[in-house]
C-alpha cells in the first residue's frame, strides 16, 4: 500500500483529533504528505508533528468547515505548499445528544448538517476543480450506518448522514468524467472516547450498568465486537490505493455485520 500512494497528498479534515486524526496518520504511514485541517491549533499542530515523525510532509491549516472562505482559503493554501491535492478525506463530524426529534430544534439542526452535510459540500466545491483540471482524485467523505436506518432519539444526526450519501452518490456521477472518484465510508460505533461517552449516558438514562450498554450493543453485530480507527483505515488504503480506482459512488459499511 505504501507503494500505492508514496508521493501523493491528502488534505484531511477533522484531522486534528479522534478518528480523522488516525486516518491522517494511517495515510501517512502509507506514504502520502498530509495536510491536517481543523479547528484546535495544539490539537493540529501536535497530529502534524505525528505525521513528521512518521517521515512524512505536513501543514496544519485552522479552518472551520462550515466557513466558505475558510475552505477556499484551506485549498489554496495547501496547494501553494504542496502543488496539488490526490486525495480529500472529509472526516469531521459532529453529533447532537440523544433526545426525540420534538425536542431538537433549528440551532440542533443547523449545527449537525453546517458540519456533516455543508461542511463537505464546501470543501469538495474548494477541492474538486483542481482535481478535475488534473483529472486525477479520490474523494472520501465519513458517513455512518445511522445513514442507513431510521434511529429513535437520533433523528437528526441520521438524516444529516442520509443527506450525506445522496451528495457524494450526487458527485460521483458528477466527477467521474473527470477521472475522481467519490465514495463513502460508514462506520458503526468506533471504539473509542466518543462511543464510551455515548454509552455511558445511555447507561445513566436507563439506570443500568455500562457494560450492559457495550454487551447489548456488541451483540446486535454479526462479529460481535467493535469497530476499530483501524478498520475505518483499512478501508480508506483500499478505496485510495489502486484497488479503489473502479470503486466510486459507494457507500463501505464497516460496522462490524449490524447492518446486513
Amino acid at each position: 500500500m505504501t507503494g500505492e500512494i508514496a508521493g501523493q497528498v491528502a488534505l484531511v479534515t477533522g484531522a486534528t483529533r479522534g478518528l480523522g486524526r488516525e486516518l491522517a496518520l494511517a495515510l501517512a504511514e502509507a506514504g502520502a504528505d498530509v495536510a491536517i485541517l481543523g479547528r484546535g491549533a495544539e490539537d493540529g499542530e501536535s497530529a502534524a508533528a505525528e505525521v513528521r515523525a512518521i517521515g512524512r510532509d505536513t501543514l496544519f491549516v485552522a479552518a472551520d468547515v462550515a466557513s466558505q472562505g475558510d475552505m477556499d482559503a484551506a485549498a489554496t493554501h495547501v496547494l501553494e505548499r504542496f502543488g496539488k491535492i490526490d486525495i480529500l478525506v472529509c472526516a469531521a463530524g459532529v453529533g447532537l445528544p440523544r433526545q426525540p426529534v420534538w425536542e431538537s430544534d433549528a440551532d440542533d439542526f443547523r449545527r449537525c448538517f453546517d458540519v456533516n452535510v455543508l461542511g463537505v459540500m464546501l470543501a469538495l466545491r474548494a477541492v474538486l476543480p483542481r482535481m478535475i483540471a488534473r483529472k486525477s482524485g479520490r474523494v472520501v467523505a465519513i458517513g455512518g450506518s445511522y445513514g442507513h436506518k431510521g434511529v429513535a432519539n437520533f433523528g437528526v444526526y441520521a438524516a444529516s448522514k442520509w443527506a450525506l450519501r445522496g451528495l457524494v452518490k450526487s458527485t460521483a456521477l458528477e466527477v467521474g468524467a473527470h477521472g475522481v472518484t467519490a465514495n463513502l465510508i460508514s462506520p458503526g460505533g468506533v471504539e473509542g472516547d466518543r462511543l464510551r461517552r455515548q454509552f455511558q449516558a445511555s447507561a445513566d438514562a436507563n439506570g443500568e450498568a455500562f457494560e450492559a450498554v457495550l454487551d447489548r450493543f456488541v451483540a446486535g453485530s454479526a462479529l460481535r465486537r467493535l469497530v476499530t480507527g483501524g478498520d475505518i483505515a483499512a478501508a480508506l488504503l483500499h478505496l485510495v490505493g489502486e484497488g479503489g480506482r473502479n470503486v466510486t459512488g459507494q457507500d463501505l459499511i464497516v460496522d462490524a455485520g449490524t447492518i446486513v
